[in-house]
């Protein structure tokens, strides 16, 4: 941004009724909050929010900034609010926060010896081997709920992927037919 700034307003006035984007974030999850990595998710918003907005607005704590001359406002190509200027909430609105959400969802490793399909006693421990194999590491550890004793979490999107791209299960290519043909 050159030129002078000013506030364009706060979190509050654009989501009316959430004080900050922690909040907002917090919200999305509700009662999930320890299955999701908070910090990463209000990363990862912020961005997506800062990547919509016009390169000259910003997104700083809570406050928007831009441009204070309104011969410095280009906006064009962006939504545009009931009496002109720029629609804040519609470019907030724009962004997919839960899809944010789902891509920083964190198992216990519980969850994942359910998620491979494992049944035996040792399930647990069968689930860390595989995950270590696949070079999956912890993303976070918090305490249990019931126990208070420390335990790993690991990004569910992670998990997912490492399964499904694990050896053989991807196209044979040694087994192709003459001419391509199967």
């Amino acid at each position: 941004m050159s030129g002078p700034t000013t506030t364009y307003g706060t979190w509050y006035n654009f989501k009316g009724h959430e004080l900050t984007v922690a909040a907002t974030v917090a919200a999305a999850v509700g009662d999930y909050d320890d299955d999701y990595d908070l910090d990463a998710i209000e990363d990862d918003y912020r961005d997506a929010i800062q990547k919509a907005l016009p390169g000259s607005v910003g997104l700083a704590g809570e406050d928007f900034i831009g441009p204070y001359y309104e011969k410095d406002q280009d906006f064009d190509g962006y939504p545009e609010g009931e009496f002109g200027g720029l629609d804040i909430t519609a470019i907030i609105e724009s962004v997919d926060l839960m899809a944010i959400v789902e891509r920083h969802e964190q198992w216990t490793i519980d969850q994942v010896a359910d998620h491979l399909g494992y049944k035996t006693a040792t399930r647990n421990a069968t689930a860390r081997k595989k995950l270590s194999s696949w070079g999956v590491k912890a993303t976070a550890h918090k305490p249990h709920p019931d126990s208070g004793r420390v335990q790993a979490r690991y990004n569910a999107r992670e998990v997912e992927n490492a399964h499904k791209s694990r050896p053989g299960q991807g196209r044979r290519s040694d087994r192709e037919e003459p001419d391509g043909q199967r």
